[in-house]
């Protein structure tokens, strides 16, 4: 008998137990904690190697990008090309903001778009961007090269704050 009841205690205790154990998370608490701005991916969804077009033909090659902004909006973007081997910037693009033209103006070396993702955190978006790079027979790309993509991410306002990824060989030029 004192068997049962012992059992009996010990099953009402562990019920009353597991009955009040709540594991709510605080959002507000972990929002507080997330960077302002983080990218959190940058690649391709087309392999190369590309290759060099003839004449006056503009090919283009397509950078993906994610990321995150918490209490932040998204500012200016730059995206620099360097030579894989020797480390020389080959180009260096300027987005005044997510959704535009490089700097270049009418020769436009490429354009930044971006969607938005929904997200459970308040004041946190999430992006899914692409990256539009221009290149012709003549810039800014080499046959027979590969190329590091270098990616900065600015918030606007202030302070700002900068988000960077460096993607080593991401694009190889036949």
């Amino acid at each position: 008998m004192k068997k049962y009841i012992s059992a009996c205690i010990i099953a009402l205790t562990t019920i009353t137990m597991v009955s009040s154990c709540k594991k709510a998370v605080d959002v507000v608490a972990v929002g507080a904690l997330l960077p302002g701005l983080q990218l959190s991916s940058v690649g391709m969804q087309t392999s190369g190697p590309y290759v060099i077009p003839t004449g006056t033909t503009v090919n283009t090659i397509q950078v993906l990008f994610g990321a995150t902004t918490t209490g932040k909006n998204p500012g200016a973007f730059d995206v620099t090309i360097t030579d894989a081997t020797t480390n020389a910037v080959v180009e260096t693009l300027h987005f005044a903001s997510w959704t535009s033209n490089d700097s270049f103006g009418a020769t436009s070396m490429g354009s930044i778009s971006y969607t938005t993702v929904p997200s459970s955190y308040p004041n946190t978006t999430i992006y899914q961007g692409s990256i539009i790079l221009k290149y012709t027979a003549t810039t800014p790309f080499v046959t027979g090269k590969t190329y590091t993509v270098k990616a900065v991410a600015s918030s606007s306002g202030s302070p700002a704050v900068t988000s960077t990824i460096t993607v080593a060989k991401l694009i190889s030029i036949q």
